[in-house]
Parts: structure tokens; C-alpha cells; sequence
């Protein structure tokens, strides 16, 4: 039900009333108006002639019980247009002034007057009043109502197109002034969220450029990593080839120089023995010179034994028959110093043969005992160097062992860094994936064209 089928039609008694209240007061009403309206605006000096005609009429209106559609009408569209300028509170104060007025004035008018007439007059300012109150807040509270369904409806449809994702809406100044502030701040924010989804957006393309590069990179890195894992593992299974190589290379190398030191040993044993084998050959030779002088001597004495027989021959033939025996004696004699000279003669021809193969003996073994001593010292060089070698390759078997360790530890480190870069890996396309689907996110918002940083206000 409306405000003003709710307003009781005054009879003509409260009409008659009404009329004598507003003879009583009316010449007051400018000074009440100015003091109720100088609350909404202090700055005020004079009360505008057209809002004073208006306030006049709506005052003889209301104080007469003239509730008419005109009065409706105007009231409907005073109170609008308070509503739009002035809040309820100063409304309330200003009115209150404006009520306060009229009954001091109507009371300074009555004075003298008997209490029941003063009563009936004042009871009908007061109906009047209140009358126009339950009007005007009608009216202001429907217009508060509607501005509050526009500011609604404008902030609803803000909304909606943010909920939409479309970050190109702005408030305009269709918004009622209620909600300016609001209405700022939504269009405030809608920028900054649409400036900082520009740049999420242009950084994302970057970002998904680089996490791609990133992903391939990885990728790369993790075939390069898996392919120097197994190098690394071909590696160690080579250098434990190596080192077992090594090793039996010291081995050797501790064996070749016990052997080149018992070669050294028997080399000098040698060399003692051609010299002992040089000075028995001098004794030969000198044995030979002695069995040759001993020859010369049975050579002659067969010489001497010859002509000894051939003399015992000639006396043997001058003693006739009895010299016959004798000289068969001295015949066989003579063929014994014969055989003696032939045998003396072969084995002097033997002496003077094995002297010669004795000097040549000798000579051989006197460069054998030359080469015997050069050989010495060259076995001992090559003992000393066996030894260094043997010494070195020691080293290099130790070196090879720290090498072996080294190349495992590699190995294994490369194969925690492969594991890392497999999950380097799915953390890049993770990341890829999840850049994507922001940029899907991001994609749903409707920026509009570029934008820069909005300033606070």
C-alpha cells in the first residue's frame, strides 16, 4: 500500500483548522526555510526565490489537508531530488529545524489564545507535518531504494564482466554518486589487474620460450650425460684393464730385474771363468813350447841313434857272418830311430798345430773376455734401468689406481648427475606445462589493447 492511500482525507473541520494555522504562520515560513536549509548548505546567504515558492505551496498544501496528486506529484519529485543531493541524517536535521520553526512560530502566534483552541492548532500543524514527513521519507527512502537497485545493478554488471573475465568494463558516470568511491576503486583495481594480466601475458610468452628452451636443453643435456655415463663406465672398465696391465707390468718389470741381476751375477761368473779358462790356455801354450823342446831333443837323439846304427851297419858287414846278428840289431835299431824321427816330426807338425789354434784360443778368448766385460757393464746398465722402470712402473700402477678411483667416483657423480637431470628435466616440463595452461588461464581475460602501470589515486 502507497504512502498516499495510507494519508486519512481531512474533514472540513481539519481543513478550517489547517487554514487558521497557516494565516497564523505563514509570514514566518521564509525564516524557518532559510535556518532548515542553511544545515544542507552553510555557504547559503538568501533562500532562492523559486525554492521559496515551491516550499510555499507545498506549505499551504500540507497545512490545509490538501493532499492532491499535484501534492504528491511535487512532494515525489522534491523529495527525489533531496535524496540524490543531501543524506538522510542532514535531511533529518533540517527538517527538524524546519518542524521546530513552524510550531515555535505557530506558538508565539496562539499566545493568549484558550489552551483547547491552542491544542487543536497545534495538533493539526503537527498532522500536517508529520503527514508530509511520512510523504518525504516515502519518496526518500523509495529514491535511496532505487539508487541503491541502480548502484547494485551497475556494481552487478562490473561484476558479471569480471566474473567473465572481461577486464575491459569501466563504471561510468551512470553510477550513482553513492558509489563513486566504488566505483573508482572497481575501475581502479580492473586496470591494475588488467595492466599486471598484460604483462603476465607478455612475460609468458618469454617464459614459455625460455622454459621450453630450457626443457630442450635439459633434454640435450640428459642424452650428453647418459652418453658420458657410459663412456665413463666403458672408462672404468678399460682403466681396470689397465691397471690389472700395469700391474703385471710392475710384475714383470720386478721380475725382469731379478733376472737381468742374476744375468749380471752370472755375466761377471763368466768373465772369472774365461779368465781362468785365458790363464789355463797360457799354460797350455807354455806346456806346448816345453813338449816341442822335448821333441828337438828326441829328434836329435834319433838323429844320433841313426847314425849310430848306420856306423853299427858298416862294422856289422866288416865282421862278416859274425856281425850278422849285430846288424839286424842295428837295422831295427835304425828303423826305430826312423819312426822315432816321424813320430816326433807328425807330433811337433800337431804342437805347432795346436799352438796355433792355442794363440787363436787365446785371442778368442781375450775378446770374449772383452765383449764378457762390456757385456757386464751393459747388464749392468740395463739391471739399473730394469731397476728404475721396475720403480717406475710401480708408480704408474699407483697412479693408475687413483686414476681407477677417480674415474669411479666421475662415474658415479655423472650418474647422480644424470638422475638430477632426469628430475631437472621433469621439473622443466612441468614448468612448460604449467606455463601453458597460465597462459590458457590468462587467455580467458579480455584485456582490450595495451595498457600501462595505472597510478594510485
Amino acid at each position: 500500500m502507497t504512502t498516499e492511500k495510507q494519508i486519512t482525507p481531512w474533514s472540513d473541520a481539519r481543513k478550517t483548522r489547517g487554514q487558521e494555522v497557516h494565516r497564523l504562520i505563514s509570514g514566518d515560513l521564509p525564516d524557518v526555510l532559510f535556518r532548515a536549509y542553511s544545515v544542507v548548505d552553510p555557504t547559503m546567504t538568501e533562500l532562492p526565490k523559486t525554492v521559496l515558492d515551491g516550499e510555499r505551496t507545498k506549505f499551504r498544501q500540507i497545512a490545509t489537508g490538501d493532499f492532491s496528486d499535484t501534492y504528491y506529484r511535487d512532494q515525489s519529485a522534491l523529495a527525489r531530488n533531496i535524496a540524490q543531493q543531501v543524506s538522510f541524517v542532514k535531511y533529518l536535521e533540517a527538517y527538524g529545524l524546519y518542524a521546530g520553526g513552524l510550531v515555535k512560530a505557530l506558538s508565539a502566534a496562539t499566545r493568549g489564545k484558550r489552551e483547547s483552541v491552542r491544542a487543536d492548532l497545534f495538533q493539526s500543524l503537527l498532522d500536517s507535518i508529520f503527514a508530509d514527513v511520512a510523504v518525504a521519507m516515502h519518496h526518500f527512502f523509495a529514491t535511496e531504494a532505487d539508487t541503491d537497485a541502480r548502484a547494485m545493478e551497475v556494481l552487478g554488471t562490473a561484476m558479471t564482466a569480471l566474473a567473465s573475465g572481461d577486464l575491459s568494463h569501466r563504471i561510468g558516470d551512470e553510477a550513482p554518486e553513492k558509489i563513486a568511491r566504488a566505483s573508482e576503486h572497481y575501475n581502479e583495481a580492473a586496470e591494475l589487474l588488467r595492466w599486471a594480466l598484460h604483462e603476465i601475458e607478455a612475460t609468458l610468452g618469454e617464459v614459455r620460450s625460455g622454459t621450453r628452451s630450457i626443457a630442450s636443453s635439459v633434454e640435450d643435456l640428459s642424452r650428453r650425460t647418459e652418453n658420458q655415463a657410459a663412456s665413463l663406465e666403458e672408462t672404468a672398465a678399460s682403466l681396470s684393464e689397465i691397471t690389472e696391465t700395469v700391474k703385471g707390468t710392475s710384475e714383470g718389470a720386478r721380475e725382469a730385474t731379478a733376472a737381468a741381476s742374476d744375468a749380471s751375477r752370472m755375466v761377471t761368473r763368466s768373465g772369472e771363468v774365461m779368465e781362468t779358462a785365458e790363464k789355463a790356455m797360457g799354460e797350455i801354450s807354455t806346456s806346448s813350447e816345453e813338449m816341442a823342446s822335448i821333441l828337438t831333443v828326441i829328434d836329435e837323439i834319433a838323429v844320433q841313434t841313426n847314425l849310430l846304427a848306420l856306423n853299427a851297419t858298416v862294422e856289422a858287414a866288416r865282421a862278416g857272418d859274425a856281425g850278422k846278428g849285430f846288424a839286424v840289431v842295428a837295422s831295427e835299431v835304425r828303423a826305430l830311430a826312423h819312426r822315432s824321427a816321424a813320430e816326433a816330426k807328425s807330433i811337433r807338425s800337431l804342437i805347432t798345430s795346436t799352438s796355433e789354434h792355442i794363440r787363436n784360443g787365446e785371442k778368442v778368448i781375450a775378446e770374449v773376455s772383452t765383449v764378457l766385460g762390456q757385456a757386464t757393464q751393459k747388464v749392468a746398465e740395463i739391471d739399473h734401468l730394469l731397476r728404475e722402470i721396475a720403480a717406475s712402473a710401480q708408480e704408474e700402477a699407483s697412479g693408475v689406481d687413483q686414476i681407477n678411483v677417480a674415474v669411479g667416483d666421475m662415474d658415479r657423480m655423472t650418474q647422480q648427475n644424470a638422475a638430477m637431470v632426469e628430475e631437472t628435466l621433469g621439473a622443466a616440463v612441468t614448468l612448460r606445462e604449467n606455463t601453458d595452461r597460465l597462459g590458457v588461464l590468462v587467455g580467458r581475460f579480455q584485456l582490450g589493447g595495451a595498457t600501462t602501470l595505472p597510478r594510485a589515486s
